[in-house]
């Protein structure tokens, strides 16, 4: 029976049952529940020939924890990715994890990717990036660069900007932040989260002699949510503590490079007031349409614009569904943000499908 049977067969006891009056429904005196025993006679945990509701949906709770163990199997199968996963990067936090996808061997110390996954802060996962095939870490990793992808803490849901009303007060606000107390205070949840993202960065570059790679050549990238932390890592100050026991605070949390796909709300509050001239080149892609709220492009073409202001170099390109320029023929935002990094790094020409 397919989860979403199970979840609606559920909701049928609840309501049809005598559960709320005390009475607890049970194979007993309800036909569902005994149908479904009768399909699943392993859910009648203590074996006593009665199925009650509340074994029924502990068996519920276990097939989906099942199903979701099975799906994240099958996607870290046979993806021709080599890869270790769930390496931690920090104890202060569980999502604190990353996967290393080592560069192929090498005298010389590897450059490399860092991702930050999208997802509003509040979902998504470090091995989206092997989702359709991984074209993108798969380029990476054919040019030389270890990959490294990241998972972080989530936001405190009343302190989301995006479920608590700010939303609005953004776009009324001609797509500014503003500097209300409760803004503020929300800024500061999701600078919780980058320090948090910083951290990886200094654990990255501690496995600098184990895993061959060079501290100095580290280009870190992002979608959305992501977007910001790559750039928060590029402009903010340096997390390094010179005096700190940890060597690994002891060691830089900057970016070489900074790389944004889908440029989101906050760009202004979150990353453009720490940059300054001198420093991280930027390469922006977004096919963002002007509709998406969340994504309007004017946060590419904000922040495109302050770089320049700046004299950062910097590159932004689009799909044709906003005003940023598209990639002229033989090109794609792909091959532009290799060659980009490559440029930026001192790196041989990129090679790119």
């Amino acid at each position: 029976m397919p989860l979403k049977s199970l979840t609606i067969v559920s909701f049928f006891i609840l309501s049809a049952s005598g559960l709320l009056c005390g009475a607890e429904p049970s194979s007993e005196n309800e036909e569902r529940i005994r149908a479904y025993f009768k399909r699943f006679p392993q859910s009648d945990t203590n074996n006593d020939g009665v199925l009650t509701y509340t074994e029924l949906m502990a068996h519920l709770k276990e097939m989906r924890k099942g199903r979701s163990q099975d799906k994240g199997n099958e996607e870290d199968k046979d993806d021709g990715f080599k890869k270790e996963l769930d390496i931690r990067y920090s104890d202060k936090h569980k999502r604190n994890v990353l996967d290393y996808y080592p560069a192929k061997v090498s005298d010389d110390p590897s450059p490399v990717y860092v991702w930050f996954h999208g997802g509003g802060f509040s979902g998504g996962d470090k091995k989206s990036v092997r989702k359709n095939g991984g074209k993108m870490i798969r380029t990476y990793l054919e040019n030389g660069y270890a990959v490294v992808s990241c998972n972080y803490p989530f936001i405190d849901r009343n302190n989301d900007v995006l479920r608590n009303g700010m939303l609005d007060d953004y776009v009324e606000n001609d797509y500014v932040s503003k500097d209300e107390p409760e803004h503020k205070s929300s800024r500061n949840e999701y600078l919780k989260i980058m320090r948090h993202c910083g951290r990886a960065i200094q654990f990255i570059r501690s496995n600098a002699k184990e895993w061959n790679i060079d501290p100095d050549k580290i280009c870190v990238g992002g979608a959305s949510a992501g977007a910001l932390i790559s750039q928060w890592l590029a402009y903010s100050d340096d997390l390094a503590l010179s005096d700190s026991k940890d060597p690994v605070s002891r060691l830089s949390s900057k970016a070489q490079v900074a790389i944004g796909h889908v440029q989101p709300l906050g760009t202004d509050s979150l990353v453009m007031k720490y940059m300054d001239s001198g420093e991280a080149p930027l390469f922006i892609y977004s096919n963002a349409p002007k509709k998406d709220k969340i994504h309007h492009p004017i946060n590419a073409l904000m922040i495109r614009d302050r770089a320049n202001e700046l004299k950062i170099p910097c590159v932004a390109v689009g799909g044709g569904r906003n005003e940023l320029p598209v990639p002229k023929e033989g090109k794609s935002w792909l091959s532009m943000q290799l060659e980009f990094c490559a440029k930026q790094l001192n790196l041989s020409s990129p090679k790119v499908d």
